[in-house]
């Protein structure tokens, strides 16, 4: 069946403000019933809960008195699980990747000695990658760079089999380049690292889960990084580990004698009520397919490909019609191809930056607002990806972020805003 798009606007009270929001993965709009989630965690976090016998994948019995901020932080774990198909216990929370990282990077400081090497990439964000840059530095470890296509945004694979010996440690990734929507070939990096070494797979999937299915599984990832912020939910993001044993070969972070599991790098505290959110979010994208049924993981499965479908979609005729603005360039397309058909858009999330020639991308921004849009400005220092291909030159690029509420009018209307520029 066809995505059902005026049912999914219905869900975000925001869009009846006036604007139209094309500025996800830096101020992703959110549903309303997630927002309300968030308000009865807050009112409730601190009451105690009757008991209750569980149900569903990850569903299980809830004693008396229970105080409800626990049953908040457990129902964010079962919706990280859910989210990416890992083990619920191997949830850790916290309040941003960031922070997250800076604790998985100092929990990791017995195995990233010298001697020893991590593997980062040159697409991604900065968020993650400045805690891995800092924590090598302090713990003697060397840091290795898989480098992008600069043409395209892509990266290649094969270099991995070069970059990763016995002495990688760690080996992080982004499912998807939040910037230019490159997917990276997650799968075959996996299994080529986990050919050479013993090291962790690390998957920063934040990017691309609000559009596609993930499985920890099929993609051979170890560790899965997800910042629910990103794909509509509120500021909390989760490390999920596919083996909760991964944590006792860690150095334990809790001021607890003998911590084991999650509590050993679980040290900074999460609101409760943003923590009241997560699950929502988590059955919004369950429920983009309103005919799909079974557990919530399964409708995850179901609805993402539709709603993959819709938004490649969109992002095609949004490419399409700035190639024909002369003075337009998007970022990770190759100009001198013509052939329109012979870039598959299928391979991207719907992330576009492009730059208009002679235009700062601050003139472009306040052109958009001023026509009712929302788009975003992404500098260089925010992107390795696009600091290689020289963006801090143009002072900036103009970022477009696409959410299943958006529309083949928001396109056009954007495309009518840039072509005024002349």
């Amino acid at each position: 069946m066809a995505f059902d798009v005026p049912t999914t606007r219905g869900a975000y009270s925001s869009l009846s403000d006036g604007w139209t929001y094309l500025n996800a993965g830096q101020r992703t709009q959110v549903p309303e019933r997630v927002q309300a989630a968030m308000i009865s965690a807050f009112r409730n976090a601190q009451k105690s809960l009757p008991g209750e016998t569980g149900a569903g994948a990850h569903g299980q019995s809830r004693s008396s008195g229970v105080p409800a901020a626990a049953e908040l932080t457990a129902s964010a774990r079962r919706a990280f699980a859910d989210l990416t198909g890992g083990p619920v216990a191997g949830v850790v929370l916290g309040s941003s990747r960031e922070v997250l990282m800076e604790q998985f990077t100092s929990a990791m400081s017995r195995r990233l000695t010298l001697g020893s090497n991590l593997v980062i990439s040159r697409i991604g964000s900065q968020v993650v990658h400045a805690p891995l840059r800092r924590a090598a530095n302090l713990y003697g470890a060397q840091v290795r760079i898989a480098e992008a296509d600069l043409s395209s945004g892509t990266l290649p694979s094969w270099q991995f089999d070069e970059l990763v010996d016995e002495g990688t440690r760690l080996v992080v990734v982004p499912a998807a380049d939040p910037f230019v929507g490159t997917i990276a070939p997650v799968a075959d990096i996996s299994r080529r690292v986990h050919e050479h070494s013993n090291a962790w797979v690390l998957v920063d999937v934040s990017d691309i889960v609000a559009y596609r299915d993930v499985s920890m599984s099929k993609l051979g990832a170890d560790i899965m990084l997800v910042d629910a912020s990103v794909l509509g939910g509120p500021e909390v993001a989760a490390l999920v580990f596919k083996d909760p044993e991964m944590f006792e070969r860690m150095t334990s972070l809790s001021y607890v004698p003998n911590a084991r599991g999650v509590e050993r790098i679980e040290v900074s505290p999460v609101s409760p009520a943003l923590l009241g959110g997560v699950s929502e979010s988590v059955l919004h994208l369950a429920s983009l397919d309103s005919t799909a049924r079974g557990s919530r993981r399964h409708r995850i499965e179901t609805a993402m490909p539709q709603v993959s479908r819709y938004l490649t979609t969109l992002s095609e005729r949004l490419i399409a019609a700035l190639m024909t603005l002369p003075r337009v360039y998007i970022i990770g397309m190759d100009t001198e191809d013509d052939s329109f058909a012979s870039v598959s858009r299928a391979q991207h999330i719907p992330r576009v930056s492009f730059l208009v020639d002679g235009v700062s991308a601050k003139v472009v921004v306040d052109r958009l607002l001023d026509n009712g849009l929302v788009t975003s400005i992404v500098d260089a220092y925010e992107s390795p990806l696009l600091e290689a291909m020289g963006i801090a030159e143009a002072g900036g690029a103009v970022r477009v972020g696409l959410q299943p509420f958006n529309t083949p009018h928001d396109i056009d209307q954007l495309v009518r805003a840039v072509a005024s520029l002349g």
